[in-house]
């Protein structure tokens, strides 16, 4: 199995005046390609810094992360920038998509620092719309559409550059039973098609659910058991 994503000895510390929190504390961390992997932790565990850390959005205070075979740590900005747009596709919990902007709009944003989609990207995105029961909604401007929408849709401007490794921070929270089993199917349809996927959660219809091949629990930024 191809590993996706590692992390060796990872610590994030953070200063709050004086004092020093550390919200992640020394965590080590292999995930390959095809797993489908479920963190599980209270509020405050540091669950978004490790989904942080491991999509290089983060820059560790030690260790080192490494993503498809590379270090990201000592990147410069723009190299580790273009590496995780190549690589990783996030889910945010807040879902940050713009409104006022239609959905296929914002499925094609990330391409917009690269002066915009190109017709295969623009293609790609009807297929992913297509794909997740969105493709009457592209013209929809996001505020208008339904919560499961939005997630999904968030979902397919994730996977718009072709990334094989997919955070999400809470896929399930603040949605009916129907969209939540929507949601861990497509997941779990991804994770077949090779996709490397991790996701906080504190939802039991997602970290308990058959579909999930590993089960993280994170207390206090440490990572001290593992449960399949």
């Amino acid at each position: 199995m191809t590993t996706r994503v590692a992390m060796s000895e990872v610590t994030k510390r953070y200063f709050d005046g004086s004092q020093r929190l550390v919200a992640v504390d020394s965590v080590s961390l292999e995930l390959g390609a095809g797993m489908l992997v479920a963190l599980r932790g209270p509020s405050g565990s540091g669950k978004t810094t490790l989904l942080g850390l491991a999509g290089g959005l983060i820059t560790p205070t030690a260790g080192d992360v490494s993503i498809a075979g590379k270090s990201v740590v000592h990147m410069r900005d723009h190299h580790r920038t273009r590496w995780r747009r190549e690589h990783v596709g996030f889910v945010f919990q807040e879902l940050a998509l713009i409104a006022r902007m239609t959905l296929l709009e914002n499925v094609l944003l990330p391409w917009a620092p690269l002066g915009g989609a190109s017709q295969a990207a623009q293609k790609r995105a009807a297929e992913l719309l297509e794909r997740f029961g969105l493709a009457d909604k592209a013209q929809t401007r996001v505020e208008k559409l339904s919560g499961g929408e939005r997630q999904r849709g968030a979902l397919a401007r994730a996977l718009i550059t072709g990334a094989n490794v997919l955070l999400l921070d809470e896929p399930t929270a603040h949605v009916d039973a129907d969209n939540a089993e929507r949601m861990i199917a497509t997941l779990a349809e991804l994770r077949d098609e090779g996709t490397t996927i991790l996701a906080s959660t504190h939802d039991p219809r997602l970290a308990e659910h058959e579909a999930v091949d590993r089960v993280l629990s994170l207390t206090a930024g440490k990572l001290p058991t593992r449960s399949d």
